[in-house]
């Protein structure tokens, strides 16, 4: 668990909570994540190749846009989505985008169940984040990879 991972979480959890109250991930959360991101590079990734961010958010990008595409995510779930792409880098997009989706299924089914077409995504988000920031060789152990 590195302690800087922190950061993105916290203000994903900020995201999650306006997110249920408003059903808006307000944009300055992704621009301080995203804003931060050199930081992280230059002082905690030295020896990962750079290449990493940019893709990691293009991939995040991609993926959550096809999500959005499907009605799911709204823009600033994309935006949000892509951001913490860019801060943990291309190896954490597939994990981070399988535990939201894991995170999202009961949120569905309840919202389903109150007869809702949508429901606020972030605190999914923040789930997926948080078990990737605690446990981020979760996917490996469980699938005999690590």
């Amino acid at each position: 668990m590195v302690w800087i991972d922190f950061i993105p979480v916290t203000l994903t959890a900020i995201a999650a909570l306006v997110d249920l109250r408003t059903r808006e991930i307000p944009d300055w959360i992704w621009v301080v994540i995203l804003a931060l991101v050199p930081l992280k590079a230059w002082w905690l990734w030295p020896d990962v190749a750079l290449w990493q961010i940019p893709v990691g958010a293009l991939a995040a990008l991609l993926i959550s846009g096809l999500v959005a595409w499907g009605d799911r995510f709204g823009g600033g779930d994309v935006k949000l989505f892509a951001a913490l792409g860019a801060w943990f880098g291309i190896t954490a997009v597939f994990p981070l985008a399988l535990w939201c989706a894991i995170a999202g299924l009961p949120l569905a089914v309840v919202a389903a169940a109150r007869g809702q077409t949508d429901y606020a995504y972030g605190p999914a988000i923040l789930i997926g984040v948080a078990v990737h920031w605690m446990a981020p060789d979760l996917l490996g152990r469980i699938g005999g990879w690590a």
